[in-house]
């Protein structure tokens, strides 16, 4: 038997999804800031690339194969070509200087119907192509053995496998639907939703990507921590180093440092206080003035003492446009939303009443 007959197609399916992801991570990574999780994805890829990848000689590809693989590369590259530039209305502009301008020209109701047309075609692209991925390995298995025990027990294989990679298709319609159109989802049938909640827990399939669901389309949520010697007034805000705050300061490139209090900055800001105790650990140790937090903010408004009073309050900040004439020049705006944290000294009943109850300070009794 001809093992590399019989798992030819489905190497190049893995070395072209490999190559594909390796792309779409390096493309994050210029475009954003996500410290190094992308990096450790890109480790993860490297063991799906062919030997041709690395400029040794791989495995040859079929005629129909390479043809199709061609075809379906250029079609895909062409029409997300031609989405990306009319649904964001992309215009290029030589003068006075070269720039990009895009505007989003659909609506949220319209991208949610694009999504019910599409996802089903998806489906049906899907299991077609592993049909005929699969119906190629057995018709090789016979051509290519010259046994007649070995053409069986290689159809055989291969039968087995599809069936594997059929059931794995199947049960991966679940989370992949999940977040794309709710109806595609409803229309997977019962028995498969059960087989995938009981191998759940051995995440055998999952949707991609940390945060499927994108923050800051309507305005980047911050919290901005404000202290003051009195309750009226005098109020001074805490600038980090890395999130947004003042409104003149641009976001430095941190990948692939993490930094951390910054990090969870940002989720908090996606809650409330009440979910992320830790935030009441940071306000506790400010108003004492401990400087090993205090060395994790950029600057401290309060350098001789600190504060008696400090409250938090959410804002979402926006990008400022280039049309938009400042001075100085500002590279966001910002819209107050809420209250975050009310006002709390470190004496406040509320505020131990929390750090008694975590166990935040050791010695919460001095």
């Amino acid at each position: 038997m001809q093992i590399d007959d019989i798992s030819n197609t489905m190497h190049l399916l893995v070395h072209e999804n490999g190559r594909a992801l390796l792309l779409l991570q390096i493309l994050i990574i210029v475009t954003g800031n996500y410290n190094f999780f992308n990096l450790l994805t890109i480790v993860l890829c490297i063991p799906l690339l062919d030997d041709q990848a690395f400029g040794k000689k791989g495995r040859k590809r079929t005629r129909s194969t390479g043809l199709l693989s061609n075809i379906f590369e250029i079609v895909t590259i062409c029409y997300i070509g031609y989405k990306t530039w009319k649904l964001f209305s992309l215009q290029v502009v030589t003068s006075p200087n070269f720039s990009i301008k895009s505007e989003i020209a659909f609506s949220s109701k319209e991208f949610d119907h694009w999504l019910e047309q599409i996802v089903p075609w998806t489906i049906i692209i899907g299991c077609v192509s592993l049909g005929y991925e699969v119906l190629l390995s057995v018709l090789r298995c016979f051509i290519s053995d010259s046994s007649v025990v070995w053409k069986v027990w290689s159809a055989v294989l291969c039968l087995v496998f599809g069936v594997v990679a059929v059931a794995m298709l199947c049960i991966s319609l679940v989370p992949f639907t999940n977040e794309l159109d709710w109806k595609s989802n409803q229309k997977i049938p019962p028995a498969v939703r059960n087989v995938n909640e009981k191998l759940d827990p051995f995440q055998i399939t999952s949707s991609y990507g940390l945060f499927r669901t994108m923050t800051g389309v309507g305005g980047r949520p911050e919290v901005i921590v404000e202290g003051s010697n009195s309750m009226q007034k005098g109020w001074k805000e805490y600038e980090f180093l890395y999130k947004p705050g003042n409104l003149s300061r641009k976001l430095p490139i941190v990948a692939p440092h993490q930094p951390r209090l910054d990090w969870q900055m940002w989720f908090a800001a996606l809650g409330n206080y009440q979910h992320n105790p830790w935030f009441v650990t940071m306000v506790y140790r400010l108003l004492t003035g401990q400087e090993e937090v205090l060395e994790l903010i950029a600057n401290n408004p309060f350098p001789d003492a600190p504060p008696k009073y400090i409250r938090a309050k959410l804002y979402h900040y926006y990008y400022t446009s280039s049309s938009q004439t400042r001075s100085p020049k500002n590279w966001w705006t910002r819209k107050e939303k809420s209250e975050y944290l009310p006002i709390l000294s470190k004496d406040t009943s509320s505020l131990l009443d929390i750090i008694k109850h975590y166990k935040m300070v050791s010695n919460y009794a001095e």
